[in-house]
């Protein structure tokens, strides 16, 4: 059985992927999908890498957070 701190560490390693969707190579490369000649495509899916980006961000802090909290409950102990 995984303990509660690997889980959470997993978790923290998938947000800060989230997090790295506003990397500038990301974004580039997300450009390129606007010369499809569908409209409103390219900005709907850089508007979607942001929306997750603003979510992994978020997700990222709580579960640091949450990984401070249970660690220095552990070294009181």
């Amino acid at each position: 059985m995984k303990s509660k701190n690997t889980n959470l560490i997993y978790l923290a390693l998938g947000a800060f992927m989230l997090v790295l969707l506003q990397s500038n190579i990301f974004s580039n490369s997300l450009w390129f999908i606007a010369q499809i000649p569908i409209p409103y495509l390219g900005e709907i899916t850089i508007l979607f890498s942001k929306i997750l980006s603003f979510i992994g961000a978020i997700l990222f802090i709580f579960v640091s957070l949450k990984l401070i909290k249970i660690n220095f409950k552990n070294k009181e102990s």
